[in-house]
């Protein structure tokens, strides 16, 4: 007996939505990584999930060709992308569109409503990965756990008594402000942690969210003043050309002298050098970086010294704030799980309503 037929259309640059999961070899570009057995042996194979199903697939990487498949499709698995409403029109045997990610607003809504689609957004393990990490950096800086090593390590509760460790401005915080530039999928876990820790949190955003300012507790200011008033600045927003080194001397100037500055997203963001003269003439607090302008980091970069030295509080990281176990394996089933819920008429996991 034949196998139900369906063509499955991919848009993704990044790559994500089929990282975790084995293709055929001939079409295997997507790699996990070859040092972690471990890891290759959980992610199954596209073949398998899909056993039951004689499956067609497109992986896109323009818009174009997007609408070169888009009629024929019955699944969209999209990741970041923005999907023009008269494109998504044409896909009249489309039976779900599949964001990777909560940040879905590239889908339109109203024209998936429109035609009756169902619209799901599955969360990145990856991303409460970098959430996780950023939190790390918050609380080493507020709780000054580098200088509490050292003092361990140097015996200074022997030679000096506990007292000295009262010197040190140790900050709780709840007394302190969040301030996230960009509220997408790393933000938004970033403020849920906010509030168990009960700090305020303001963001700006190039759009702003209504719908989840209640539902997060935060506030939405404008650009001077997410700079100004944060106790702890968090850049999460993409680069793009128009956002290349958008952050600079100014914004540094803005902050406050003991603010921490935190950048997990992209090193590029940033004008580094601006950031290491805010650093070394200590204009800010110190910094917690997982992204650099130039990576890896070159030897003689002078963010070296900075984290080397604690006085600083400068701590960096080699770009592994994603690093999980099997993170993109767990994303992948999450997204071609609710394909497989779909084509056994079963409730979705994560529906947009």
């Amino acid at each position: 007996m034949s196998k139900p037929a369906i063509t499955v259309v991919t848009w993704d640059n990044i790559g994500n939505v089929l990282l975790g999961v084995r293709l055929a070899e001939a079409n295997n570009h997507y790699k996990l990584d070859a040092d972690d057995p471990a890891a290759l042996d959980a992610a199954p194979s596209f073949a398998e999930l899909f056993a039951d199903y004689d499956v067609t697939l497109y992986e896109c990487k323009t818009l174009e060709e997007v609408e070169a498949h888009i009629a024929d499709a019955d699944y969209l698995v999209i990741h970041k992308e923005n999907l023009p409403a008269d494109v998504l029109r044409n896909g009249k045997k489309l039976r779900l569109v599949q964001h990777l990610g909560l940040d879905y607003r590239g889908v339109p809504m109203d024209a998936a409503r429109e035609m009756g689609i169902p619209v799901a957004a599955t969360p990145l393990v990856n991303y409460l990965a970098v959430a996780e990490h950023n939190w790390a950096l918050i609380l080493d800086y507020f709780k000054r756990m580098p200088y509490h090593r050292r003092f361990m390590k140097e015996r200074g509760y022997v030679q000096e008594g506990w007292g000295a460790v009262r010197s040190l401005d140790i900050v709780l915080a709840c007394d302190r402000t969040l301030g996230l530039l960009g509220l997408g999928e790393i933000a938004r876990p970033m403020a849920r942690y906010a509030q168990a820790f009960g700090m305020k949190t303001i963001y700006w955003d190039i759009r702003r969210f209504p719908e989840l300012e209640e539902q997060y507790g935060i506030e939405f200011v404008s650009w001077e003043d997410l700079w100004s008033q944060s106790d702890v600045l968090s850049v999460q927003i993409p680069i793009k050309p128009e956002t290349h080194k958008i952050i600079g001397a100014k914004e540094f100037a803005m902050m406050k002298p003991s603010a921490l500055f935190l950048n997990t997203a992209r090193g590029k963001l940033v004008d580094q050098d601006a950031l290491v003269e805010a650093l070394q003439s200590r204009k800010i607090g110190g910094a917690g970086l997982d992204v650099f302008y130039e990576e890896p980091l070159p030897e003689d970069d002078p963010m070296h010294t900075l984290h080397e030295d604690i006085s600083y509080r400068v701590t960096i990281t080699p770009h592994s704030a994603w690093q999980g176990a099997w993170t993109w394996v767990r994303d992948s089933l999450g997204i071609w799980n609710n394909v497989l819920h779909n084509l056994r008429g079963e409730p979705l996991d994560y529906r947009v309503e």
